[in-house]
């Protein structure tokens, strides 16, 4: 699966917006990106193809996910 990342969530040694991340079987989004070293996600939103889920939906390795923050405004 492809997972682009917003800059906000990534580690000084976390170089990379944009991974591919081969998983063996169907997990939810918050489980992939914390194997992936992934955290503070509390203010993240989450697309998958496209569409807004959340952390707890199932990904398989054909999905595109997008994480962003969450931008309030007024």
């Amino acid at each position: 699966m492809i997972i682009e990342i917003s800059d906000v969530f990534l580690k000084e040694n976390q170089d990379k917006s944009k991974i591919e991340v081969e998983i063996n079987e169907p997990k939810k989004i918050i489980e992939v990106l914390e194997e992936i070293g992934i955290e503070n996600l509390g203010y993240a939103i989450f697309y998958l193809n496209e569409i807004k889920v959340d952390k707890n939906t199932t990904v398989n390795n054909q999905d595109k996910l997008t994480v962003l923050p969450i931008v309030g405004g007024g």
